[in-house]
């Protein structure tokens, strides 16, 4: 009874549904030859600017106006597989809306794990690293979930929203919260809060944990050996052994994590480089293994996510390493503390002159956290030291910038002469590169402002027809089910010529999975028309090529 009254509610839908006008939002070209495209996109790409105006003036030719009226947006496609053709029609507002609220979603979850690892940190350096590690395995299934409410057009723009917000997650949840949490004179002292302690338990956990958990594929095993063997159809059956599901987003993210981690201790910590390379090493190794054996297969998703972290992702990387560095040389000695006069010849008024004589002998000074004492000796004429803050992350009233010796107060100076001309050097290299970075990021991020075109073309004409093409694929719209193993076509198949799917189902023809038919089969009992039932769905013309003329055929 359950399944009826789903059935009927899924079917209450669809009659709704097919009482809608859905427009064209897009349309999709496939030429035979690289030739015929390039020469169409030249001729037809404008800016963007004059797109959102609309002006016809930036377009050369009348007849390349659509309906000598408007300006077409026409730039390069996307791979066919990896189109989201349920997500094409939604509004701009509705997708910026909710991007920020996914956005939001996923800086309050920073915000938690860090009040959580803090707590882990009060325990002990290993314990937070092994949370660390936890919470950057467990965290892409959480961004894939925030992802899934999001509209995007493409696999690959998708993929480059899971990469931004696992990305950000890794780089704060791996360097910046531990630089945060650790006292900043416990920095480079001994013991439990020891932050070199801390970043070498954070590489052992990437290196053993990460890849142990990779190479073990726990979901795996329970699909393959657990929920296969006790599936109640083929199709369910089929859809367990596909292998595991993994992002590229996800593994993208998992080797800038490890190069912004050292990037950032690489002033305090530089064995972290061999560290780095040690651990991106078994990465490899291990991903090679899963993609090979236990992973299922992705779809083609394009050159949207190396071209966003080559751009993007290791210019910020440099920028962070040059900022951390110069504030790291900035802070040594790391101790808070600057020099007074001798015991013998102070002339501070404001100190009894009787105090440093009070110290003078032999002490047992209790180390704070009750762990033990130390055995301390004052003499006279020693050295007298005094409070003086030495973060200029927090020096004074607010956040410095940029680190240099500048920011010292008087009477508060605790950098030596080669220290000072080294941050001075770090700090204004730092300033000078962050400017830089963020010019040049701003013009990347909106090149259609400072272009009339968008399209550039790339490579060479490799002068290969795509109907000669072995691994023919052609933009069919299709919308994945987790039901089935192969996709749903929305699409009638029939003006679907089969060379043009990219895939293809051993067991079952194409028809078998053309969600047309059904629709068709449903709105009939409404006395819909065929022809307006098809008019529902996307369609698709193929005009193949004429064949080849064979040799010595007369003309």
């Amino acid at each position: 009874l359950e399944l009826i009254y789903q059935l009927r509610k899924v079917n209450d839908s669809i009659q709704k549904l097919s009482t809608v006008n859905f427009p064209a939002t897009r349309v999709y070209v496939t030429f035979e030859t690289e030739a015929a495209q390039r020469k169409v996109l030249e001729l037809l790409s404008v800016g963007g600017k004059a797109i959102k105006r609309k002006d016809v003036m930036k377009v050369e030719d009348e007849a390349h106006l659509f309906r000598s009226t408007l300006v077409l947006n026409v730039k390069e496609a996307d791979e066919p597989s990896t189109v989201r053709w349920h997500d094409l029609s939604d509004r701009f507002w509705d997708k910026f809306f909710k991007m920020l609220l996914t956005t939001c979603a996923c800086a309050c979850s920073m915000a938690l794990v860090a009040f959580i690892i803090k707590l882990c940190r009060n325990k002990s350096a290993t314990f937070a690293a092994y949370a660390i590690a936890f919470f950057n395995t467990v965290f892409p299934e959480f961004a894939k979930l925030l992802v899934s409410y999001e509209s995007h057009a493409s696999e690959g723009r998708r993929e480059t929203s899971v990469y931004v917000k696992i990305a950000a997650f890794r780089w704060f949840n791996t360097a910046i919260i531990v630089y945060w949490i650790t006292p900043f004179t416990s920095t480079l002292s001994s013991g439990s809060d020891n932050i070199l302690d801390g970043v070498f338990e954070i590489f052992l956990a990437e290196i053993i944990y990460c890849n142990l958990i990779k190479l073990m594929d726990p979901m795996g095993i329970v699909n393959r050996h657990y929920l296969a063997p006790r599936a109640v159809s083929q199709e369910e059956m089929n859809s367990y052994m596909r292998g595991g599901e993994w992002q590229l987003a996800e593994r993208y993210t998992s080797m800038t994590k490890l190069i912004f981690f050292t990037f950032w201790y690489c002033s305090i910590y530089p064995g972290g480089f061999f560290l780095c390379a040690l651990a991106l090493f078994l990465n490899y190794f291990s991903d090679r293994f899963n993609l090979m054996r236990t992973w299922m297969q992705l779809p083609k998703l394009g050159p949207h996510i190396s071209s966003f972290s080559r751009r993007y992702f290791f210019t910020m990387a440099i920028s962070a390493m040059s900022l951390a560095s110069s504030y790291s040389w900035a802070g040594f000695p790391y101790d808070n503390l600057c020099e007074k006069d001798t015991l013998e010849g102070h002339d501070d008024d404001n100190i009894d002159d009787n105090v440093f004589g009070n110290y003078v002998g032999t002490w047992d000074a209790v180390i704070a956290d009750g762990s033990g004492s130390v055995e301390v000796t004052v003499s006279e004429g020693d050295t007298s030291y005094k409070f003086c803050q030495q973060s200029l992350y927090w020096y004074g009233k607010g956040f410095n910038f940029p680190a240099i010796p500048f920011w010292q107060t008087e009477g508060e100076k605790w950098m030596t002469e080669e220290q000072e001309q080294l941050t001075a050097f770090y700090g204004w290299t730092s300033f000078i590169l962050v400017v830089l970075v963020c010019m040049w990021i701003l013009r990347r991020a909106i090149p259609t402002l400072f272009y009339r075109a968008n399209y550039q073309v790339c490579g060479e004409d490799q002068g290969i027809p795509f109907s000669s093409v072995v691994s023919i694929s052609s933009y069919v719209p299709q919308v994945k089910s987790n039901i089935f193993p192969y996709p749903l076509l929305a699409v009638n198949t029939h003006d679907v010529d089969e060379e043009l799917y990219e895939w293809k189902d051993p067991e079952k023809p194409y028809s078998y999975y053309d969600i047309t038919r059904d629709a068709s089969q449903l709105l009939k009992d409404r006395m819909m028309p065929e022809e307006e039932i098809q008019s529902l769905f996307s369609r698709i013309k193929h005009w193949p090529p004429p064949p080849p003329e064979r040799p010595g055929r007369e003309k």
